[in-house]
């Protein structure tokens, strides 16, 4: 007889349909999978014949040929074990399959153990993807794994304990309970490192034009002034994440089996990290830091102790907030829609150009900045300098004003979502050049003021075009419509020519 059960596999970040097709026939008994499984399928034989005696279960006695589809694709992981089982037994005859039986418009997932229970898996939310996108009804799947598959909506989820209560099910000698749907309680970033944040001004403002508009921004300055503080007290002036990037980004999590954050991701590599760790790769590919930080904050800290080559990976992702990763075995493309944050001192000793300090020679200064490429530089869209106050500036922010902060990035979100609301982009740091003249009118004076910093600070047209989405950003901080040239002004100084002028020289 034959059968044919949907399920799924990871790639990537995603899950990707696989049909379980299952045939058996009379000759010497033998156990064939065949459709490029890897060698964790391969190895599902065995536990699955295992289970099936732990289950009160004869093992077919015939020669039983799996063929998982499409055969192009690699079959990795343990998920597939389940469904190969029952799809074994379906083959039999001793479980019903025609349509409306409980196996129809179902995908099961699942790893089984030697005792036929079905333990947890990486993806149960990804696959959960999969099933609804498929258009199927039902997920069958582990237990462990229910609640974290029935955060996604419009999808029937019953989690199952062992093999014999999914046989038992499935015969309809038993009913199940599917998972309920439930959201978790999303919180947003800790507002105490914002809080202690003393004497920077300049550094506050930035960091609200960065949250209201998701800018990219780079702090620099000398060590101790506080460029690790404010990087971590952007977190709490980011909105709360909403349902649809809360699913997005759990998928991610899940697809590597780590726990679902609960508030936007903060990731903050260590310099000496990889290629791959930072932009994905492997066999079978997996997501990097990049792809971790979708939605959230990636904070990379002493910018020039990075290798260049790594540094250079970000400039795709931060144009396109997606990044292509190319194998001779696959190719996918991950999610990266994150705001990058990266701070980093003027020179090795950290204190150039108080030369009553700073002993480093010109070309140890320039040798240290040449990690950072001029393209990767002019895709930050912001930059401060951060010095050291005076003492009698050092106090606390007022009471409300983190608040008040909050408040106004979240009256910027909301009208770049009423604004962008048909457009495939909803923050001003994404609008394409095609769509800048749209959105970023400016007036006669506007215009010859953006001319005469074009020239005067030699700025590339992206660096221009950067400008024009800051001055949108600021003007919806104020609650206006248009540009005016305060918003322009204060776009240009926010772009931090001076830095711009000592890496270049």
């Amino acid at each position: 007889m034959f059968c044919s059960i949907p399920s799924c596999t990871l790639f990537g970040t995603s899950g990707a349909p696989v049909r379980v097709e299952t045939t058996l026939y009379s000759g010497l008994p033998n156990f064939y999978i065949v459709g490029l499984p890897d060698s964790i399928v391969r190895e599902s034989k065995e536990r699955i014949r295992s289970a099936l005696h732990s289950s009160g279960l004869p093992f077919p006695t015939k020669r039983i040929t799996v063929n998982l589809a499409p055969a192009h694709l690699k079959k990795a992981g343990a998920a597939l074990d389940f469904p190969i089982a029952i799809s074994i037994l379906c083959a039999e005859g001793l479980l019903p399959h025609e349509e409306g039986s409980p196996l129809s418009e179902a995908m099961l997932i699942g790893e089984l153990s030697l005792n036929g229970e079905l333990r947890p898996i990486p993806g149960a939310l990804a696959m959960a993807y999969c099933a609804r996108n498929l258009g199927l009804r039902r997920l069958l799947l582990p237990s462990e794994n229910a609640e974290e598959a029935a955060l996604l909506d419009g999808l029937e989820v019953i989690g199952i304990h062992t093999l014999t209560e999914a046989i038992h099910y499935l015969r309809g000698f038993c009913s199940l309970d599917s998972a309920p749907h439930q959201l978790p309680r999303l919180s947003v970033g800790d507002p105490s490192p914002l809080q202690a944040f003393m004497g920077q001004p300049l550094t506050l403002r930035a960091l609200s034009v960065s949250a209201a508009g998701m800018h990219p921004i780079l702090l620099w300055g000398p060590p101790g002034t506080g460029k690790t503080m404010a990087a971590q007290s952007l977190c709490a002036l980011l909105p709360p994440w909403t349902q649809e990037e809360f699913l997005e980004t759990g998928a991610i999590y899940s697809s590597l089996g780590l726990p679902l954050p609960r508030e936007r991701p903060f990731r903050a590599p260590h310099h000496t990290i990889s290629i791959s760790g930072l932009a994905g790769g492997g066999q079978p590919i997996h997501p990097g830091e990049i792809t971790l930080a979708h939605h959230g904050v990636l904070f990379l800290d002493e910018l020039p102790e990075f290798s260049r080559s790594v540094l250079e990976v970000l400039r795709q992702p931060l144009e396109e907030h997606v990044i292509r990763i190319r194998r001779s075995h696959a190719s996918l493309a991950l999610p990266a829609d994150f705001l990058l944050i990266a701070s980093m001192n003027p020179c090795p000793c950290g204190y150039y150009p108080d030369r009553s300090r700073c002993q480093c020679s010109d070309a140890q200064i320039q040798r240290y900045l040449g990690h950072l490429s001029g393209p990767l530089l002019d895709r930050l869209d912001l930059g401060v300098l951060l010095g050291n106050p005076d003492y009698e500036d050092l106090t606390p922010l007022p009471s409300g004003v983190v608040d008040t902060l909050r408040h106004s990035v979240l009256q910027a979100h909301a009208i770049q979502a009423k604004r962008y609301k048909d457009l495939p982009y909803q923050y001003n740091a994404h609008i394409p050049p095609a769509d800048l003249s749209r959105f970023c009118f400016l007036s006669p004076e506007g215009e010859a003021l953006l001319k005469a910093a074009y020239q005067h600070y030699k700025m590339s047209i992206r660096g221009m075009h950067r400008v024009l989405k800051i001055a949108r950003t600021l003007a919806d901080l104020s609650g206006q419509s248009a540009i005016g040239l305060p918003h322009l002004q204060e776009a240009i100084q926010l772009r931090c020519p001076d830095f711009q002028s000592m890496i270049s020289a």
